[in-house]
């Protein structure tokens, strides 16, 4: 395991200058606290438009995959030595019963599974279904047909699509588990001197229960975790005696005066949602709609409304609208189910909706400035009333929004970014 010191080293280098300066700062002041004398003047007398009225929170994507490999152990150092509020791990299931981290359910592309010759047999093509839509992936090792062991041999890279990214530093990590994360947050709320969000997605849980002893293996795995590392309270009780194999180590004890940051959990799977929410009942859902047309009507918002705590769509539904995006992707919708529903919430009214019915809104993902920012209005700029043609303008206009919470990579960039939009909201 590498060293705290090492892991800081490495944060320092690949944040680049500005955002070593800012590490440095960060960490010589041993307590991440971002809201200076002139923010708070500024948020007290002119406020957010979030549904707090603070600033929008900021989710770690992956961790810090802009520089560092995603869901490494780098990465989460790094999300949190530059300030991130939450930082997000995908969920996976392994052969033998483990819950690791990782964002596919496959692993060629982020990892280097493909060196080595004792596991080439793995190799393998599937099909499954995912909220109604299917899915299906050639040539790839799956994490649910590997052992924990077996994982634990591979070493993670930056995906070589993104070639900008710093590739010092492939093949350095090893794949974590859930448990290893929780504790490495535990960890970091320790060293760092702050409390960090722990903010879990559960990816594609019908495919892992698959083949399981019953329907909510996955999830219960999950719930029985978080709640060991005192994150979670079981507010209804899970099926203990199908996990009497889940051995997880003893608590490290949190010194006198640290607390844990908040939790909340994540899934496009909206049964699975709803049932993370009925049994635990102090950790709010992130529902994931990019693909359910109904969620994005009034009707739609209000169901949602009974169970989860924050909507997450992709971003470009607030720029481009519901009926533009769905159809790029290829969704079709019931003319009549959605009017019904009451319409398509025009996108620079669906946050306002939301908060109307105190749903908070997470839209994603806020890439680094090196990547595309991925609108439709950018091929067609009829797709959108509103087109953003940088990064600053982009952040701005959600800001305006009064999004809650902002999946985001490089996350130096965009703290600095909500710190401009404060101070020009005070001129």
């Amino acid at each position: 395991m590498l060293s705290t010191r090492l892991l800081y080293i490495i944060a320092v280098v690949a944040a680049g200058t500005v955002g070593s300066l800012l590490v440095m700062q960060l960490w010589g002041a041993r307590s991440l606290v971002w809201t200076t004398p002139a923010t708070a003047s500024l948020q007290t007398k002119l406020g957010w438009n979030t549904l707090s009225g603070r600033p929008p929170v900021l989710v770690g994507h992956r961790g810090e995959k802009a520089f560092m490999p995603e869901h490494s152990r780098a990465s989460y150092w790094q999300a949190a030595l530059e300030g991130a509020d939450y930082i997000e791990p995908d969920l996976a299931l392994t052969r033998d019963g483990h819950l690791v981290v990782n964002h596919n359910e496959w692993l060629g592309e982020n990892t280097n599974v493909a060196d080595i010759p004792s596991l080439s047999h793995l190799r393998t093509n599937k099909t499954w279904l995912d909220n109604g839509r299917s899915i299906s992936v050639t040539n790839e090792w799956f994490i649910k047909d590997m052992t924990l062991a077996q994982i634990k041999q591979l070493r993670i890279r930056q995906d070589p699509e993104f070639a900008w990214r710093p590739q010092h530093f492939n093949d350095m990590f090893s794949v974590l588990t859930f448990e290893e994360y929780l504790q490495l947050v535990r960890n970091l709320t320790i060293d760092v001197g702050r409390p960090f969000g722990v903010i879990p997605e559960l990816k594609s849980p019908k495919f892992y229960n698959d083949g399981r002893s019953y329907s909510r293996y996955f999830e219960d795995r999950a719930i029985l975790t978080l709640s060991h590392y005192e994150w979670a309270n079981v507010s209804v009780e899970v099926n203990r005696s199908a996990h009497a194999d889940l051995k997880l180590q003893p608590l490290r004890a949190l010194p006198g005066g640290v607390t844990l940051g908040p939790a909340a959990w994540q899934s496009f799977d909206l049964d699975t949602a709803e049932y993370l929410s009925a049994h635990t009942s102090n950790v709010p859902v992130v529902a994931l709609v990019e693909t359910l047309p109904w969620a994005f009507t009034p009707g739609g918002l209000d169901k949602l409304a009974k169970f989860a705590a924050i909507v997450s769509p992709w971003k470009d539904f607030f720029v481009a609208g519901a009926e533009n995006v769905l159809r790029s992707i290829n969704v079709t919708w019931d003319s009549e189910e959605i009017e019904s529903l009451g319409g398509f919430i025009p996108p620079y009214k669906f946050a306002a909706e939301a908060h109307s019915r105190n749903l908070s809104i997470s839209p994603y993902t806020f890439y680094d400035s090196h990547q595309p920012m991925a609108y439709l209005c950018q091929k067609d700029a009829s797709l959108g009333a509103f087109c953003p043609t940088d990064k600053q303008a982009e952040f701005f206009y959600f800001f305006s929004l009064g999004v809650d919470y902002m999946f985001v990579e490089n996350i130096v960039e965009a703290r600095l970014l909500q710190e401009k939009y404060a101070n020009r909201v005070g001129d």
